[in-house]
C-alpha cells in the first residue's frame, strides 16, 4: 500500500528524471565506442536549466487495486556552486493529500554530506525537515510497492561500476550499444544490484532499456524508456518498471513539460511549499 512516507520517499526518486544530467546532446555520436566513453555520453545528456511540469505514478501490485500519485515539479540544475539541483513537488492525486509539498536541495556529491530534504503537511500547518539517519540500505525498503526505485531512477555516475561493451542490438528500430556495469567494491554504499546491463541509442546516447540482476545473478527487473526531446533537451515521457519475479508493474509518466522557464533561487523555500504550485516564480 502506499503512505505518506512512501510518496515523499516516491519524490526524491523522481528527480532523478532531472538529474540524469545536464550538459551536452550535441554529439550525436561517439567517435569512441568504449563502454566507459559511451557511458559518459550517455550520462551527460541534456535535460535542460530549468523545467516545470507534471509527474504522476501509476501502480500495479499484485492482488491489490491500480494506485496512482500526481505532483507537479518545479526544477533547476545548478552548473556552478555547492547545489547540484533544486526540487520543489505539490501533490495534486489523491484529493484527500491535496496540498502535501515537498522541497529537495541536492548538492554536488560529496559522500560525507547528505541532501536536505523538507515536507509540508497542510493538515499541521507544519515544514518539517526529513532525517537522513539510518543506513542508506534501509532506504530502500520504502519505495515498496513501486519498481521504480531511488538507486534504479538516480543518475548513478559511470565511475561506480566497471563498464564492457559486451555487444549491439536493435531495440524496436533503434540502434543500439549493450552496456553491463558491475559495481566497483565501495564505490557506492549498499548498491543493491550486482549487475546492470543497459541498451545506449547510439544516436543519441539515451539509456532505453535496462535490465537489473540480483545479488544471486537472477534478473530483477527490467526498466524500458520513452523519451521526448524539448528544443535541444531530452526528457522522459514515459519510464515502465517490471519485477520479472512478482510480475509488480511502476509506471512514471511526465507531461506538460516546460523547459528553461527562468525560476529563481527565490522559487525554492518553505514559503512556497505552503503557497503551492502558485508560489513558484
Amino acid at each position: 500500500m502506499i503512505n505518506r512516507k512512501n510518496s515523499v520517499i516516491l519524490v526524491k526518486m523522481v528527480i532523478c528524471f532531472v538529474m540524469w544530467a545536464a550538459f551536452l546532446a550535441h554529439n550525436a555520436r561517439a567517435e569512441e565506442t568504449s563502454a566507459d566513453a559511451i557511458m559518459q555520453k550517455s550520462y551527460a545528456v541534456y535535460s535542460g536549466d530549468d523545467s516545470l511540469s507534471r509527474i504522476t505514478f501509476t501502480f500495479q501490485e499484485k492482488g491489490f487495486p491500480e494506485k496512482k500519485l500526481v505532483y507537479t515539479m518545479a526544477w533547476k540544475h545548478f552548473t556552478q556552486g555547492e547545489y547540484e539541483a533544486k526540487v520543489m513537488m505539490f501533490r495534486e492525486f489523491p484529493p484527500d493529500a491535496k496540498g502535501v509539498s515537498y522541497m529537495g536541495f541536492f548538492y554536488t556529491p560529496n559522500p560525507s554530506r547528505n541532501d536536505d530534504e523538507w515536507v509540508y503537511l497542510p493538515e499541521l500547518r507544519m515544514v518539517r525537515k526529513l532525517s537522513h539517519s539510518g543506513p542508506k540500505h534501509a532506504k530502500q525498503e520504502e519505495f515498496a510497492p513501486s519498481e521504480l526505485r531511488q538507486y534504479d531512477l538516480m543518475p548513478r555516475h559511470p565511475e561506480y561500476d566497471t563498464q564492457q561493451l559486451i555487444g549491439t542490438e536493435k531495440l524496436g528500430d533503434v540502434d543500439c550499444y549493450i552496456i553491463q556495469g558491475i559495481p566497483k567494491p565501495n564505490a557506492e554504499e549498499a548498491y543493491p544490484y550486482s549487475k546492470v546491463v543497459k541498451w545506449i541509442s547510439k544516436d543519441n546516447f539515451l539509456p532505453l532499456r535496462v535490465d537489473y540482476y540480483n545479488e544471486h545473478g537472477k534478473m530483477h527487473k527490467q526498466q524500458m524508456t520513452k523519451w521526448k526531446k524539448i528544443g535541444n533537451a531530452w526528457m522522459w515521457e514515459e519510464v515502465k518498471g517490471i519485477n520479472m519475479l512478482s510480475g509488480n508493474k511502476t509506471t512514471l509518466t511526465v507531461s506538460d513539460v516546460r523547459i528553461n522557464v527562468g525560476l529563481t533561487d527565490e522559487s525554492f523555500s518553505k514559503r512556497t511549499m505552503q503557497l503551492g504550485i502558485e508560489g513558484v516564480k
